[in-house]
């Protein structure tokens, strides 16, 4: 059975973890993959003996696990011609919750800083999935408005006092 033929039948779940394991594999990352399906996404989550092979697959600011969680939705998603399914992420050792903790932190400190001096705070450009993070956590919050501004890479949050 040729390789087409395998993966048009293969659930798109043990598509990402064949992908994910031959990307590592090339990149000489012992480790192991596993996925588990939430109800609004699927979760690869890479373990690995060391930490710093961890290191290695999360990379400096989670470029890397944010590069491999890319190429491992774009490879699972092509030449389907009918609904994208649930997105995949791609974690190792916790980091996305981790990651997820610090920008709340941020933000609760960004808007503190907002009401008390009464002037907008801008933070420093970001992604798109760390921006909605921010916004998110600072809906809940009184006293405080937010706004992305600028374009592309240099697409940033301002955190402006209600």
């Amino acid at each position: 059975m040729s390789a087409e033929t395998k993966d048009a039948g293969a659930v798109p779940t043990d598509q990402a973890l064949d992908y994910l394991r031959g990307i590592l594999e090339r990149m000489g990352i012992p480790a192991e993959v596993t996925a588990r399906e939430d109800e609004d996404k699927v979760v690869l989550d890479v373990a690995c003996s060391s930490s710093d092979d961890v290191q290695r697959v999360i990379g400096r600011r989670g470029q890397v696990v944010d590069a491999l969680q890319h190429l491992v939705s774009k490879m699972v998603g092509r030449g389907k011609t009918e609904g994208r399914g649930k997105p995949i992420v791609v974690d190792s050792g916790g980091y996305r919750q981790r990651h997820i903790d610090r920008l709340e932190g941020l933000a609760a400190k960004v808007a503190e800083k907002a009401r008390t001096s009464g002037q907008p705070v801008e933070l420093e450009p970001m992604p798109p999935h760390d921006r909605r993070v921010i916004h998110m956590a600072l809906a809940k919050v009184d006293g405080v408005a937010t706004r992305s501004e600028g374009e592309g890479d240099l697409r940033h949050i301002v955190v402006v006092p209600a």
